[in-house]
């Protein structure tokens, strides 16, 4: 998809989302949900060394993306994730706030290349490890600079699917390899604990991810499904009821 259409389309679901506001009376889950977490406007410690690091991931990025030996192919992935960083501060803090809100103890992070978001799920405790899976270190020596050098992050781990059982919070970038989203559909029961959180990054992106979305939007695993155009979150929790809601993210 064009970035022209992608941001037409985005324009045309806050429009919708103003109009249905309303539409649902929520449960006392889903109210709590979108008043402390998906509403709020918190601002954590975090957020100004992360967001001042963002703007120097964005210019080594520039830099790589200018170098003659970077391949046609690799040079638009970058270009890609350059705009997700430039764009991606309101998701990135989503995914911190809800990390945060459900306390996850195993998350894991599937995508390739930078993947800033994973550094907003580190912040979250230092304490927990991040998972990774995939091709996380296309640019190594920018990942160092920036995870390792300004951040200072050190509970970030290489891992793959066969290491993972009971995780309870998933995050899946747009940039992530086809073939990671089709294991991840095909075996994500033997991956996700009884209670989980999936969140899904500019969805809209990648045909494989959004795919995936409307795969599990029917599961009836999946009790809270949550559109936010740029992100998408599904709840598994059989206390709750199949619920279903459009809303635009908060910035």
């Amino acid at each position: 998809m064009s970035d022209i259409r992608y941001q037409l389309k985005k324009r045309l679901f806050r429009l919708k989302t103003s109009r249905r506001r309303r539409w649902k009376r929520r449960s006392a889950f889903a109210r709590d949900l979108f008043r402390n977490v998906l509403d709020a406007k918190l601002h954590y410690y975090a957020f100004g060394e992360l967001q001042k690091t963002r703007q120097l991931a964005i210019k080594l990025l520039k830099s790589s993306c200018k170098s003659p030996a970077v391949s046609h192919q690799r040079a638009n992935d970058l270009k890609e994730e350059i705009l997700n960083l430039k764009r991606g501060k309101d998701t990135d803090r989503l995914v911190f706030r809800l990390m945060n809100h459900f306390k996850s103890t195993n998350p894991i992070f599937i995508g390739s290349g930078l993947s800033y978001s994973k550094a907003y799920m580190a912040k979250v405790d230092s304490r927990l490890t991040i998972n990774c899976i995939g091709d996380c270190l296309k640019n190594e020596e920018i990942n160092s600079e920036i995870f390792n050098h300004q951040l200072g992050i050190k509970n970030i781990k290489i891992a793959s699917f066969r290491d993972i059982t009971n995780a309870d919070f998933v995050v899946i970038s747009n940039l992530v390899a086809q073939e990671d989203i089709l294991f991840f559909t095909e075996k994500y029961e033997k991956i996700l604990g009884s209670k989980c959180t999936i969140v899904l990054l500019n969805m809209r992106k990648n045909s494989e991810l959004m795919q995936l979305w409307r795969q599990l939007q029917t599961n009836q695993e999946f009790k809270i499904c949550i559109d936010m155009f740029s992100a998408g979150i599904l709840i598994a929790d059989q206390d709750l009821q199949k619920q279903e809601y459009i809303r635009k993210i908060s910035i």
